[in-house]
Order: C-alpha cells, then structure tokens, then sequence
C-alpha cells in the first residue's frame, strides 16, 4: 500500500516536472523574425488641441473650408479660410488660445460684362504668405456663378500693417469665362533671391480638351508687379496636374501636386532646380516627377489635394485627403499626413489628424508650423457637424532620442534639473487623457519617467492591470523583433504605483517574478507622474548600445471600456516599430 502511494507520489511530480519542462521548452513552430526598422521622426496627434476655428456661434449654419494657417515672424498665428463666398482671416497673439474677430480679405462681388449681363463672383482657395519684409500677401481663386460672363481669375491682396488693413484685390491671371476652362487654387513661394512666384492650376490653354496643367508667375518687386504670361511648370498629356504648393529644399524646388497618371489622383512631387527655374515644364516621362508616397496606393484609391511643408530637422511633411479604407466617393475623404526624408521623398509613417466618420469628410487640408517642435493640421471637415467647419489639431514632433548619463533619484519628482525641460514623447491621439515621457540612464540602470494628464483616476481592485497607468516596453538591445521574444521587456506601472513586468518568450508576453523594478508614483492636480528604474541585467542588457522603447497609455473609462494607445507609428507587439534610442 506505501509503495503505490510512493509511486502514484513519484507519478505526480514527474507529471508536474514534464509540464514544468514543457512550458519552458521553445514552441517548435515559433520562428524568431527582425524587422525593418521605422526610424527617423513621428508627429503624435494632440486631441486636447483640437479647436474649431470657423464658422463662430454667430455664424452659425454657414460652411467655412479651405484653412492655411502661418506662424509670423514676431510669433502671430493667423489664418485664412473661405466662407459664405468670402475670405476671411483671424489672428492669435497667445499661441492659439484666443483669436481675434474676423476680417474679410476678399469679398464676393458682382461682375457685369460690356453686354450688361451680370454674374456673382464668389471667393475661393484663400493662400497666405509673409514675405522677406515682412509685408503679408494672400492670394485667392475668383468663381463666377454664371459661364460665359466673369473669367475665372487669381487676386491677390496685400497687408503693409500686419493684417489690420488690406490693399484692394488685384487680379493677375484671367483664364476662361467657363468652369471647364478656369484657373484654380493659387499659392506662393519667395526665393531667396526675393523673386516671388505664384503658382496655381491652369485649364485655360486647354479649351477643347479636359486637360489642365500648373502654371506660374513672377513678381521682383515683392508682389508690386508681375510677369504678364505665365510659366507651364508641369503638364501630362491628356491628364490634369493640379492643386501645387512649392517649398525650398537645398538648391531645390519642390513642389507638391495631385496627378490623376492612373486611375484616381495621387500625390507627386515636381522638382527643379532653383537656377534657372521652369524653363521647362516637367512632362508626364520627367524623372523630375516623383510618386510620393513609399508604398504605392492601388489604382482605385483616391489621394487628392496635397500640401507639403519641411519641419526644423529637415524631414519634409506631406498631406493630402483620400478614400483608403473609406468609400469609393472622394467627397468622403479623410486626411492624410505622411513624412518623408529631407530629399522629399519615400513618403511613410502615415497618420490620419482628425477621426473622421465613414459618412462625413476631411478635405482641403493645409499643414504648417506651429512652433519648433509642433505642427498644425488644418481642415475643412464634418466630423462634428453635418455642415464643415474649420478646424486645427497640433501634432507633436517626437524625434528619436540621443541621451547620455545622468543621475536621477526615483522619487515620482519629474524635475526639470533631472530631465530637462521637456519630454519629448507624447501619446494622446484617442482622448483628452495624454502623457509626455522621456527616457535616462546611468551606468548600470535605465530610467523612465512619464507624466500623465488624467483627471478622472480609476482602478479594478481585482486586477491591477485593470486601471489607469503606462506601459513601459523596452528592447535593450535593438533586437527589432516582429513578436515579443527573450531581451524584450514589457514593465507596468499603474497610478497607484504598482508593478509588474514581463519579457517575451516565443511570441507572447510571460510574466517574470522579480523586484528589479524601483518604481515611485506622485499624484499631482492634472493626474499623475511615474518615475521608475531598471537595472541593467534585468532588461538584459548587455552593453551601452542603442536601444528601443515604448510607452503605452492605459485609460480606464469603464469596465467595459480600458483602452492602450502606444507612439503613433508603433506595434506594441513588434520592437522594430519602437522609438530608436541612442546612448552616448
């Protein structure tokens, strides 16, 4: 009887050993991959900053679209945008916390031909530049409601006192009298030469056909006078190049433009030399003409309406508004935002600023600089009422991060002396609840800090993972793993500073029992501030080589609601898409 109950005992623990060595042993059919590396700068859209800019309450029933927003020289924010059939400008003084009353630009007009005949004119694709000297010169597209009376025309109008009176409205380019054969959305470039250019869409030189090219013209004298033909600066044969805005890049021009090559309209990007510019147009076979985008698009997929703009680091950023994974209706669009490298090219990291419903639009956007660290998305958009309105979001430059040594005590005091005077990562694109974080180190640790604005704080006594508080992911050694596996970390902090920590094992997270993790939490007005530390061999670092990180945003909004945001552009899952680290 002893001896079978010893064996039946014996039976037991080889049965506990032989699922104790079978958890551990690797999953057969797992295969460990490394991934590409996404590298480079992120813009992180901020939901809490989103503002509607127009129509204000007293205008309320009327459309308002096609915004450009421009950081003056002495700091002034100011905005253009159509509305009702004219253009109208606003100012801020304090970084966009309040804006002045509006004052119109251009106006609609009546227009009445030698025959007595009489059409409204109304306003369109309003365009703002600062000049070298400071004067301020908005351009604008006329739009006769009736053919064959008005041409269609670019006006421009000038400001000498910061926006507080305009010139009356000149017109430089008449096209056609005939919404088959206008002339479009007009914008502008300055030299460094002081030679000022305006470009714009031009049907008028194709009156028996659909065709459409981009033409330009120039002024020497600061917008005062101007070239009286304009320039063909790019043109495909039986297509329609459209929507330009130019920028300087090195010894470069280059300008965005939507062409309809196959299929749907794609962004492009047009180059020529500074020297010597436009002698002649860039045709449809031009290696001067560039998809844009990294990955191309399929055919059906409409991408529409670009604006480019180059951020302080060099990157030059892309937008444009298109139906991917929408409706086939371009009218449904949403917009886009995509970086590219400092040549203007391999455009990826795409993101989408506002979240727009399948059935309402994000169109005629612009993007701009807000501050150094900061840029603005600016859209004519339905997304919050049926009728569109003008909104702004801003989005987070988040560069990769040099860091070198540094002493930090883990005492939940994110001091400005210990971590400088900003974070420099931001995750907050869902909600109003975001964070900033950075990450240290010292000679043998890694430290983390995150400050979280949530005011609302909640957690499940029964599962501390099930409450508000940061994910922190790190990979120590730049594996750049598709699935987690050993050396990839994931640490836990919630608000009430509990801890937990897991590494990968075979594609999933596994939980490691361990008290390596120093974690201390300070509950301030705005919600509260984690700081942590890890030793080295507890990450399993090796050496002071380049690592990646991650930070998650857990937000409990209910029991059936607790939600993870990561850095845009990121997989929680795959440390190639982390933020690249380097240590100095």
């Amino acid at each position: 009887m002893k001896m079978k109950i010893v064996q039946r005992s014996l039976g037991i623990v080889f049965c506990i050993l032989s699922r104790s060595i079978m958890a551990e042993k690797p999953d057969s059919t797992f295969v460990k991959k490394t991934g590409e590396p996404v590298d480079g700068i992120r813009i992180a859209w901020d939901y809490s900053s989103m503002q509607k800019l127009a129509p204000r309450s007293e205008q309320s029933g009327r459309r308002a679209g096609y915004p450009r927003v421009r950081k003056l020289k002495d700091g002034t924010l100011m905005a253009v945008y159509d509305i009702s059939g004219n253009s109208e400008m606003i100012q801020s003084k304090d970084r966009g916390k309040t804006w002045s009353e509006p004052v119109t630009t251009f106006k609609r007009h009546v227009f009445s031909n030698n025959k007595g005949e009489a059409t409204e004119v109304r306003i369109a694709n309003s365009e703002l530049c600062q000049l070298q000297n400071g004067d301020l010169i908005i351009a604008c597209n006329y739009r006769p409601a009736k053919s064959e009376i008005a041409p269609f025309a670019i006006a421009i109008s000038r400001s000498t006192d910061q926006g507080k009176t305009w010139t009356e409205d000149k017109v430089l380019y008449e096209a056609q009298p005939r919404f088959i054969d206008g002339c479009w959305e007009p914008s502008f470039l300055q030299l460094p030469t002081g030679e000022l250019q305006v470009y714009f869409a031009n049907e008028a030189p194709y009156t028996n056909s659909n065709e459409q090219n981009i033409s330009m013209l120039s002024s020497y004298d600061n917008g005062a006078t101007w070239t009286k033909e304009p320039k063909a600066v790019s043109f495909r044969a039986n297509r329609r190049d459209g929507m330009p805005v130019a920028l300087l890049v090195d010894d470069e021009i280059l300008m965005s433009i939507e062409d309809n090559n196959i299929g749907q309209f794609k962004p492009y990007i047009i180059r020529g030399k500074i020297s010597g510019n436009w002698n002649e147009p860039v045709l449809a076979n031009s290696p001067m003409r560039e998809y844009a985008l990294k990955n191309k698009l399929p055919d059906t997929d409409y991408a529409g309406a670009p604006y480019i703009m180059k951020v302080p680091s060099g990157e030059v950023i892309l937008s444009y508004q298109c139906t991917s994974g929408r409706s086939s209706n371009w009218e449904k669009s949403t917009m886009e935002v995509a970086i590219g490298d400092k040549s203007g090219r391999y455009f990826d990291k795409i993101t989408r600023p506002f979240d727009v419903p399948l059935d309402r639009e994000a169109k005629w956007n612009s993007i701009s600089l807000w501050d150094e660290k900061t840029i603005v998305a600016a859209s004519s958009t339905s997304f919050n009422n049926p009728n569109t309105e003008v909104w702004i979001i801003n989005g987070h430059i988040i560069p990769e991060l040099t860091i070198g040594p540094s002493a930090i005590t883990v005492d939940g005091n994110i001091s400005e002396s210990e971590w400088g005077a900003d974070l420099p990562i931001f995750v907050g694109h869902q909600s109003e609840t975001n964070l900033v974080a950075s990450v240290s180190y010292s000679r043998k640790t890694l430290y983390l800090a995150a400050k979280v604005n949530d005011k609302n704080l909640i957690s499940d006594s029964n599962d501390l993972t099930r409450s508000d508080g940061v994910n922190f992911y790190i990979d120590a050694d730049n594996k750049n793993l598709l699935s987690p596996d050993l050396g990839i970390f994931k640490v836990w902090c919630n608000y009430l500073g509990e801890t937990k920590i897991w590494e990968g094992r075979n594609g999933q997270w596994q939980e490691v029992k361990s008290s390596a993790v120093k974690a201390k939490v300070k509950t301030v007005t705005s919600g509260y501030q984690v700081e942590l530390s890890l030793p080295f061999p507890a990450i399993k670092k090796h050496s002071k080589s380049d690592l990646r990180i991650n930070v998650g945003l857990v937000e409990y909004k209910s029991p059936a609601k607790v939600y993870e945001e990561v850095i845009v552009n990121s997989n929680a899952s795959s440390s190639n898409t982390w933020l690249h680290v380097k240590l100095r």
